[in-house]
């Protein structure tokens, strides 16, 4: 749909299996990636903490990184799993509330993250509802994970560098991500009849 979606079909035809062959040669195993990509959030949430808010932003990228790679390397390698779809997808979430509670620490509104934390829960609810019941939803709406996971970064580099702005974007994306919600919403309710 969006520009994210036009990139990340490049990216998975043309960069992920080189991208795959390198990884596969550190790790076949994707879960590892999966795990380490949210170590690497927890440490992110740490060093937010600690007050160490560029080195917080520097392991957030890195985390979404590995994020990015870990599905690449199970098709790649087939060892596409449920186990690991599930891995993958429980510790998305849990990575999803450090990076939005680091949004907090670097000083966005709490109602903001509030509401930016509680519909990135239901983008991903409603495809995984909608896809139980048969419906595809990948490239439904403007804020995918991937899209959701730059604006975060931006956000965070916003807090460091022009503050005043940074609760401006987040209300910004907010209402994206939630128009992302109804759109989903909207598209399961008319495919149920």
């Amino acid at each position: 749909m969006g520009l994210v979606n036009k990139l990340r079909g490049i990216y998975e035809e043309r960069m992920a299996p080189t991208i795959a062959r390198l990884l596969t040669n550190l790790s076949p195993n994707p879960n590892v990636y999966t795990v380490g990509g949210f170590l690497l959030a927890v440490a992110a949430l740490v060093s937010a903490i600690a007050g160490l808010p560029a080195l917080a932003i520097v392991l957030v990228a890195f985390s979404m990184a590995m994020d990015a790679v870990d599905g690449v390397i199970a098709r790649h390698t087939g060892r596409s799993t449920p186990r690991g779809a599930f891995l993958d997808s429980s510790l998305d979430r849990l990575s999803d509330v450090a990076y939005h509670v680091i949004i907090l620490i670097l000083g966005v509104n709490p109602l903001i993250v509030l509401l930016m934390l509680g519909g990135s829960m239901a983008v991903p609810y409603l495809r995984a509802k909608g896809e139980s019941l048969g419906l595809k939803l990948s490239g439904v709406g403007l804020m995918e994970r991937a899209d959701r996971s730059i604006a975060l970064i931006l956000i965070m580099m916003v807090s460091l560098t022009i503050p005043q702005y940074m609760n401006a974007l987040s209300a910004a994306v907010a209402a994206l991500i939630w128009l992302t919600v109804i759109e989903r919403f909207a598209r399961i309710y008319r495919f149920l009849g």
